[in-house]
């Protein structure tokens, strides 16, 4: 063979390699493959949660304040700050000069009270009547209160609830809710107009009294006059949503809280969320200092308040507590490996998952959320399902083959002793 003949047949040769080669490993290439695929993993179901961690503050459920002229209407106090006070408790003893003005100021409240009262009766026997026509005409007619009740004097009376009137179904715990909250506000008006007019019957030496059950907070100057804040004797937990954490989180969100004084972690849940931001005050200073993450916009606090499903009594107000939101939760799902997943888009994204016949099926899924190092599934895979991570496999137009390592198990010494000779034997033979 001379030279030349070598060097055609060198090139023949190359190409044909070349050529096939192209035909077999190209993007386009339509001859079946089989691929070894060494990452792999049978799902299997579990519980979830994603928890938001927030700075948080034991605060009182409600706060009351007492308003006096100013301090030269005060005789003698009977309380200082700190200390607890049951309903009716006197406060301060009145001078005999100032006491005939602070009776007149009790005599306004006492016709405010009794404004109220009315009001709320009115909203009550209101809500009472559309219930009974809901009950009768199951409207399927969109009819929402939107909060206001028009009371008498054509006043109106927001209670800070929705009331819907029959969506398809006629909802008898819409209006439960709304009826409950108007006779709890109704016991808190009664209660304030009680005590006013125990200050009004009070002969001789006036005095001024509590209002409520609970803890003198602050004795203090409110532009003039006198102000006796009283925190509730039930507390809550306080924390602030900052601007991007204000839309994960929404009321009755369940929140897992621990302190130190407590014997273990309690569960809550949120109450309210505001829609505005919160005003200064001592427990938003506190908490800028215990998280002091730097905010773009200074007005992107927004005071949520946090229910506990057991008393803190143990735990004094402005006492640090560590509240963790759930924010994401998934029961009895499954979940990958988040870099298993390829084409993601939002919460849409690839899984390779081995069908029946032992071939990789680009599988579309939906993404509840990632949770760690994982995305929790909520469409698209389920127990059992087999996912396998290949890069390679995603560039393929059509579902490969694949096949795994062989699995090694390694006997101990222990073990091979243990059997003797006889055990092998049999295996041979039979």
């Amino acid at each position: 063979m001379n030279k030349w003949t070598a060097i055609g047949l060198s090139i023949a040769i190359s190409c044909f390699i070349g050529g096939n080669a192209v035909l077999l490993f190209s993007d386009k290439s339509i001859i079946p493959k089989t691929v070894y695929v060494d990452e792999y993993e049978r799902l299997t179901t579990g519980d979830f949660e994603e928890g938001l961690p927030k700075e948080s503050l034991v605060a009182p459920l409600t706060t009351s304040t007492v308003y006096l002229k100013n301090e030269d209407t005060i005789q003698d106090w009977v309380v200082k700050e700190g200390d607890v006070v049951s309903v009716g408790q006197e406060l301060a003893k009145l001078n005999t000069s100032t006491a005939d003005e602070q009776r007149t100021v009790w005599e306004t409240e006492k016709q405010s009270l009794e404004r109220q009262i009315t009001e709320v009766n009115s909203t009550i026997s209101t809500l009472e009547s559309e219930r009974a026509n809901a009950e009768s005409t199951n409207s399927s007619t969109d009819n929402s209160s939107d909060n206001l009740i028009e009371g008498p004097d054509d006043n109106t009376l927001n209670l800070g609830i929705n009331v819907d009137v029959g969506v398809d179904v006629y909802q008898d715990g819409t209006f439960a809710q709304a009826i409950a909250e108007a006779e709890q506000n109704l016991s808190e008006i009664n209660q304030k107009l009680m005590v006013v007019d125990a200050q009004l019957s009070q002969e001789g030496t006036a005095a001024v009294l509590s209002p409520v059950e609970g803890v003198i907070s602050k004795i203090r100057d409110d532009n003039g006059s006198l102000a006796i804040d009283i925190y509730s004797a039930e507390k809550i937990i306080v924390t602030y949503a900052t601007g991007e954490q204000w839309q994960d989180m929404q009321a009755n969100d369940r929140v897992k809280i621990q302190a130190d004084g407590m014997d273990a972690a309690i569960d809550g849940v949120i109450l309210e969320i505001s829609q505005v931001p919160a005003n200064d005050s001592d427990f938003l200073s506190a908490y800028k200092v215990l998280d002091p993450e730097e905010q773009t916009n200074p007005l992107a606090y927004y005071e949520m308040r946090i229910q506990p499903n057991q008393p803190i009594n143990t735990l004094p107000f402005g006492n640090n507590a560590n509240a963790v939101v759930i924010v994401n939760e998934a029961k009895e799902a499954v979940s990958i490996k988040t870099a298993w997943l390829y084409d993601r888009f939002e919460n849409n994204a690839i899984a390779h998952v081995i069908n029946e016949k032992g071939k990789a099926v680009k599988t579309p899924v939906s993404i509840a959320f990632d949770w760690k190092t994982q995305s929790v599934i909520s469409e698209g895979l389920q127990a059992e399902s087999i996912v396998v991570n290949k890069p390679l496999i995603n560039d393929f137009n059509y579902a490969p083959s694949v096949f795994f390592p062989m699995p090694l198990e390694t006997p101990t010494w222990r073990s091979v002793k243990d059997a003797g000779w006889k055990f092998y034997l049999r295996h041979l033979i039979f």
